[in-house]
């Protein structure tokens, strides 16, 4: 029952900021398009090129290790989760690109892939969505503060009984605390580096493994906000 609950609260903890963010980012693609060739850049998910970005989660005395792989920033990415629940080692990987999202078993060498909206992920956000949504839900943007030697922006909101707080370096999400029913989880990069020097084969979905593709679906969020973001 604690590692259903933990499990369920780690969830809710992924979907607290992403959820209505990512549904505003699909409505409002062409308006975003726009707004982008008049600019004459390209929206990139991360604030550099490529790198490494080691978070701790800790969930009800849990702790969870999470590693973000990725390039091109951010076209391609590999997430690599690591939890311990009850003695009980969980190793998942959830690498994206091409458009797909592989959520991978390491220890069953079974996956899914799914056809996905390969700019949405848990450690990212767009700015003038959320900030937009603050506005319609009463939420409030706070101070900076620094964490890793970057300037964050603190915002801070209450959905579905969720009390959450966040802090954005640019696009990048580098803390996250969320309180319900009297519970705490929180999420904080512990590193952060910026380099090329990426391990080969991170991207890779092994031959090896069993993968069953899954029904395309019109997700509000990255599947990457599921239990297997979770460890």
């Amino acid at each position: 029952m604690k590692n259903i609950y933990l499990l369920s609260l780690i969830t809710l903890f992924f979907f607290a900021c992403n959820e209505n963010t990512s549904t505003n980012e699909n409505k409002n693609d062409a308006e975003q398009k726009e707004t982008t060739n008049s600019e004459s850049t390209s929206f990139n998910k991360y604030p550099i090129k490529a790198g490494i970005v080691k978070y701790l989660q800790n969930a009800m005395g849990e702790k969870t290790y999470i590693n973000l792989y990725f390039k091109n920033y951010g076209t391609e990415e590999c997430i690599i989760s690591q939890i311990e629940i009850d003695g009980e080692k969980i190793n998942k990987r959830n690498i994206a690109k091409s458009g797909y999202l592989y959520s991978l078993e390491m220890t069953q060498k079974t996956g899914t892939k799914i056809k996905t909206n390969s700019n949405l992920s848990p450690y990212k956000t767009d700015l003038k969505i959320l900030e937009a949504k603050l506005t319609e839900d009463g939420g409030e943007k706070l101070g900076t503060e620094e964490i890793l030697g970057k300037t964050c922006q603190i915002y801070s909101m209450n959905e579905n009984g969720a009390n959450t707080k966040i802090w954005i370096w640019k696009t990048m999400i580098l803390k996250k605390s969320t309180e319900q029913n009297g519970m705490t989880m929180t999420m904080e990069a512990k590193s952060l580096e910026e380099t090329s020097n990426l391990p080969k084969g991170i991207f890779d979905v092994p031959t090896d493994f069993t993968i069953t593709e899954e029904a395309e679906m019109d997700m509000d969020v990255d599947d990457f906000g599921d239990e297997n973001a979770a460890g």
